[in-house]
């Protein structure tokens, strides 16, 4: 039996998922918007959607639209969000390179329309995502699976959650 358990926290330990989401609706196209009710409630629906993945950490730009996207679910998990910075480009770079080092945790991570795609492309280590996501698309949830022993592996899939973001 103890054998078993040392196989499965191995296994575990050797896998980290990242769990990739644009904000929710803003609203307005000010500098800084607080989520509109429509934001307000796609963040809840994200923290159902998220709420049995086991997320462990999450990271949050310094804006109040991404940061009011990830409460919910922080404070269901009694989570601190950590601030990155999507810009200069080199602050990506080094965001994505700490991402990467991570090992056995599943972590949440909220960006903009035009920096999740970095997010996810540096995870998956390929260019899965070519263009920005449109502004008015807020329903994507990417999750890209980074596995480390017996073999190095990733996955990537995309899906949607909460109401349909308007065409």
């Amino acid at each position: 039996m103890k054998k078993f358990i040392w196989g499965f926290l191995l296994l575990t330990s050797c896998q980290s998922t990242f769990y990739m989401v644009r904000h929710g609706e803003k609203v307005d196209n000010s500098a800084n918007p607080p989520l509109s009710t429509l934001g307000q409630e796609r963040a809840e629906d994200l923290k159902t959607e998220l709420a049995n993945k086991g997320i462990s950490e999450i990271y949050s730009t310094n804006y109040l639209r991404t940061k009011n996207t990830a409460k919910p679910l922080a404070d269901f998990k009694g989570l601190t969000t950590k601030i990155y910075a999507a810009s200069p480009a080199d602050s990506m770079r080094v965001f994505i390179e700490k991402l990467k080092k991570i090992r056995g945790k599943n972590v949440l991570v909220v960006g903009h329309s035009n920096t999740t795609k970095y997010v996810v492309n540096g995870l998956f280590e390929r260019d899965t995502l070519r263009a920005d996501i449109p502004d008015n698309d807020f329903d994507n949830l990417y999750i890209v699976k980074r596995q480390f022993f017996p073999a190095r592996k990733m996955r990537f899939f995309a899906k949607t959650y909460g109401k349909i973001s308007p065409q």
